[in-house]
């Protein structure tokens, strides 16, 4: 069997997003979008979703509201209506909780372990034609995610870097040394809410910041060249 990192199979899955996603490749007028992903959820935007940049969400319990947040991700309302990839580091999204207009919009990439997750958000890093990527490890052991070599998290760092695409980390445990933001889920539900709207969940949830850096970008005389 071939690596989902060989040369061919980067081929076969770029073919696979253009036929998916053709709009997402094709050339279209530039959108007056600003830097960071507006929304109308103001727990979404207080993630400060950065393009080029690595945001992580971390989640420390399974009840603090991390999938009521990639839900509200996955749902946002963006005026340039772009897409999103979900990359499902435990194989545990439930399709049937979004709007089938969310559904339309976005592609799920089923994994099952942190390795694959991380090698299909490389592989989506490289294309550069899905604007955010949401890679959810918060299922995982938090040994299992902090034992993922920091050079992964740089190498996703610096291809986000290049191709200008947002990447947002759902982690059980601060894991991700080179995010520009980091922001901490700390909340609990009681038994009741689970009888609200998502809309009225996502605006009583909480978001700590935890870490933001300000971001440097280098003249172009500096910039190293390839």
């Amino acid at each position: 069997m071939n690596s989902i990192d060989s040369p061919l199979n980067i081929i076969a899955f770029r073919d696979f997003l253009k036929a998916r996603f053709p709009e997402a490749h094709a050339d279209l007028p530039a959108c007056d979008a600003p830097a960071a992903a507006a929304t109308k959820v103001s727990c979404v935007e207080a993630l400060g979703l950065r393009k080029g940049a690595i945001t992580e969400v971390v989640a420390a319990t399974g009840s603090c509201g991390g999938g009521v947040l990639i839900a509200g991700l996955l749902e946002r309302e963006d005026t340039c209506r772009e897409l999103t990839a979900l990359v499902d580091g435990s194989d545990a999204f439930d399709p049937w909780s979004l709007a089938a207009a969310a559904l339309e919009k976005m592609l799920w990439v089923r994994c099952r372990e942190p390795a694959q997750a991380i090698r299909a958000c490389d592989l989506l890093l490289r294309d550069g034609n899905i604007p955010l990527i949401v890679l959810d490890l918060q299922s995982h052991p938090a040994r299992a995610v902090q034992g993922l070599p920091s050079s992964v998290w740089h190498r996703l760092r610096m291809l986000a870097e290049k191709s200008g695409v947002c990447l947002c980390v759902f982690t059980p445990v601060r894991a991700v040394s080179c995010a520009q933001t980091r922001v901490l889920l700390q909340h609990r539900w009681n038994l009741m809410d689970q009888y609200e709207e998502r809309s009225v969940l996502l605006s009583a949830l909480p978001v700590r910041m935890d870490r933001q850096r300000p971001r440097v970008v280098m003249p172009e005389g500096l910039k190293a060249t390839a």
